[in-house]
């Protein structure tokens, strides 16, 4: 429902007094009704600005700054800001007036099913580029899809500048910083980075591949359409393809532009001058053309999209280990807080010394009077190895130097627990085999004191059998790692 009823007035361009007419509908950034000038009779569209919705109070002077910005932009394909007004004495709230645009949205003519001719769909790219430039040379849009791109007599115009943000970087901290829409969302955006005109340039190079193809490109690497996470990891580490592959008759120089705008690298997008050269002119087939280096080109287009791939691939392996890691960081450090009220229990209440900590990658704990207890976590691995219904993920050692032992064990139960959760494992020789046989193996020797844990040169090896029978060890499992340390810490001064 419309939060304002309508023959609801307002100020407009040039002090005009407008009367809302239709409530055209709910966008994610406020309400647009149609209105008409009561004097002129001009329709325009105006959009509520729910600035009540953002809390800091820079947020909404930026988004205002912003619209005032775009009310500058004056170009055929963009839709044109007419009057902004704070709220501060209008009867409707902040709000924006803008060119009332008839035709509907792009999304409309994609969502219809029906494919584009080539000239048509050329010309398409071509006024949406030309908005695109213009709008650049004030403002980063940063949400350029086909919802926003109106249609006015066959003339495609560039609207809704809700959450632009100005190129000029000195005003950085008085631009609002609103979120873009996951299926358009460059690289760069994913990652936090500066934003640059180069955002834009890949919206609206994934909005290309809709208007030939009438399909998102990275949709077929998205499991859940609704889903943020696959979202980030398509627009990372997936590769567009070659649009030809969907629709034959795009020329290759329009299919090769297309890689271009949709590089992960910002650097190597062109710039709206080179955009609009390459569709004035795509280079089409032609008697006078060698064979031979049409032949040569195409075959360095596969050769670059095939290194493309192979380096997309590589970058997603390295993120997941470095985001793996930091998870297990993350995990190592919140176990040894679970220490840390025992230690704080023992240094209280004995007055004879403190239980101290040294050491960072491996480290021991110094207790007054008796043995120090070691810990050492082992570098994290994924064998898909399968432990009390939980995946094993990482590992370590925490033990006397003479005496008790045991395995930290990180289980992951699920694509939702990010951390894992640690166990205890301690192992016994199996009563059918003599210790002395294994004295020299696996990490024995003739002082290994029963239970015991694993060095990590034997610890994922190992562990795969701990769900099985018939292996050289028996494994016991403590959920409660906190009151294992507290055991050891008790052991320690029994000898």
């Amino acid at each position: 429902m419309p939060s304002i009823a309508l023959g609801t007035t307002f100020l407009g361009p040039s002090s005009e007094t407008f009367k809302t007419t239709d409530f055209l509908g709910r966008g994610n950034f406020g309400e647009v009704y149609r209105a008409a000038g009561e004097t002129s009779g001009t329709v325009v569209a105006v959009k509520l600005l729910p600035l009540g919705a953002l809390s800091a109070p820079d947020s909404k002077l930026a988004l205002l700054n912003e619209i005032r910005a775009a009310e500058k932009i004056k170009h055929p394909n963009v839709v044109q800001v007419l009057h902004v007004d704070d709220g501060s004495a209008s009867p409707i709230g902040p709000y924006v007036v803008m060119e009332y645009v008839s035709g509907g949205s792009l999304a409309k003519v994609l969502n219809a099913g029906s494919q584009i001719p080539p000239d048509r769909a050329t010309e398409m790219m071509i006024d949406i580029s030309q908005g695109a430039r213009a709008i650049n040379e004030k403002l980063v849009h940063r949400d350029i899809k086909p919802d926003n791109v109106l249609i006015e007599s066959g003339k495609l115009k560039i609207g809704d500048f809700g959450i632009s943000k100005f190129v000029d970087e000195n005003t950085r901290h008085y631009t609002f910083k609103g979120a873009q829409h996951v299926w358009y969302m460059a690289p760069e955006g994913w990652a936090n980075q500066a934003n640059t005109i180069q955002v834009d340039v890949y919206s609206v190079g994934l909005v290309f591949y809709q208007i030939l193809t009438l399909k998102h490109p990275l949709l077929p690497h998205v499991k859940d359409p609704n889903n943020f996470l696959d979202w980030e990891k398509a627009h990372l580490y997936q590769q567009c393809p070659d649009v030809r592959t969907i629709r034959s008759d795009v020329p290759l120089s329009i299919a090769q532009l297309l890689s271009r705008m949709v590089s992960k690298r910002p650097s190597e997008r062109p710039f709206w001058d080179e955009v609009l050269r390459v569709l004035s002119q795509p280079d089409t087939a032609s008697s006078t053309k060698n064979p031979t280096v049409v032949a040569a080109v195409e075959a360095a287009v596969a050769r670059n999209r095939e290194l493309q791939k192979k380096e997309l691939a590589q970058r997603a392996q390295q993120d997941q280990r470095e985001q793996e890691l930091t998870l297990y960081r993350y995990a190592c450090g919140e176990l040894l807080e679970k220490f840390d009220p025992i230690i704080e229990q023992f240094n209280q209440q004995f007055q004879h010394g403190q239980i101290t900590r040294r050491g960072d990658a491996g480290i021991v704990y110094d207790v007054p009077l008796g043995q120090s207890i070691f810990i050492n976590f082992y570098e994290p691995r994924r064998l898909a190895i399968r432990i009390r219904n939980g995946e094993l993920i990482g590992g370590g050692y925490i033990g006397l130097a003479k005496g008790r032992s045991a395995n930290l064990v990180l289980l992951k139960y699920g694509a939702d627990d990010l951390y894992g959760h640690w166990r205890i494992c301690e192992l016994k020789i199996m009563g059918l085999i003599r210790p002395a046989t294994l004295i020299g193996k696996l990490g024995i020797t003739a002082d290994t004191v029963e239970p015991f844990g694993l060095k990590p040169q034997y610890f994922y090896d190992q562990m795969q059998f701990a769900n099985g029978t018939g292996h050289v060890f028996n494994y016991y499992f403590n959920d409660d790692v906190a009151d294992f340390f507290a055991t050891l810490i008790r052991e320690a001064l029994a000898n």
